[in-house]
């Protein structure tokens, strides 16, 4: 069962049999044969066909899928437990926007260790939507936001409100940009707009690369004031020039110790 469980949930996420058997080693009538099989044990129908590779998961899928990542993600916890009797931690995976885990997670985090010294943490950095992708995949266990995505199933609790201001050189030629799906990038695009600006783009992909170029006297840009380096100019902008910072969570997670760090957090707050 737990097998069929693994197969179901690659293929639910890959979305094509043949995909799910070469990312499971596995051959593609092994793959079916699974499938049919825990379909026939739940008395439903998992995926419909939608031309001649794709398959679409029906609403039994979707349910099953929630909780068969929890069933599989119980299941290792308890054998990484019973396989080590004498300390007993858990792993917590912690996945981040750019700047929630650059300026925002480390200020809770001292705090997060001296409460949990029996966690073993992992902290990953990516954009939004592959914060929330990690959490449904079971990829990761808790998430900090910066941007409004679709969170499907997720709980998204507002944490945090962070003012963006325009830094840097007003008279620069040169704007410094992050890429299209960046927390700051509607912002900047925004700002660029309404100003009817025509400057000459640079793009990064790291918060960390813009700052240092504006402390080198190079461009300008729409940033959070968090991230403004020491003897950077900046001016404010208006109120709608602010985004929120999410905490993310799953549903009925099965690890005690997850629930109460996941309160911890809520309780925080800011």
């Amino acid at each position: 069962m737990f097998q069929s469980l693994k197969t179901f949930v690659k293929v639910y996420e890959m979305k094509n049999f043949t995909k799910a058997a070469e990312e499971l080693y596995l051959s593609q009538p092994t793959i079916s044969t699974q499938i049919l099989n825990l379909e026939k044990k739940l008395n439903v129908i998992l995926f419909t066909r939608k031309g001649r590779h794709e398959i679409v998961p029906t609403r039994d899928a979707d349910f099953l899928y929630n909780r068969a990542q929890s069933i599989l993600d119980n299941w290792e916890d308890t054998i990484e437990t019973l396989n080590n009797k004498e300390i007993v931690r858990t792993k917590c995976r912690i996945a981040c926007s750019n700047t929630c885990g650059i300026y925002f997670l480390p200020n809770i985090m001292k705090s997060i260790l001296e409460n949990f010294p029996d966690m073993d943490f992992s902290l990953q950095l990516m954009n939004s939507e592959e914060v929330v992708k990690h959490l449904k995949q079971n990829e990761a266990d808790l998430g900090f936001i910066e941007k409004i995505v679709d969170t499907g199933s997720l709980k998204r609790s507002l944490l945090n409100v962070d003012q963006l201001v325009l830094a840097g050189d007003p008279e620069a030629s040169y704007w410094l940009n992050r890429e299209e799906d960046s927390g700051t990038q509607f912002y900047s695009d925004m700002y660029v707009k309404e100003k009817n600006l025509k400057p000459i783009h640079i793009y990064l992909n790291n918060n960390e690369m813009i700052a240092a170029l504006l402390k080198a006297g190079i461009g300008q840009t729409v940033i959070s004031q968090k991230i403004v380096p020491e003897g950077v100019n900046w001016q404010p902008l208006s109120p709608k020039y602010t985004r929120n910072f999410y905490f993310l969570a799953k549903e009925n997670h099965l690890k005690t110790r997850i629930n109460e760090l996941e309160k911890f957090i809520m309780d925080r707050g800011a």
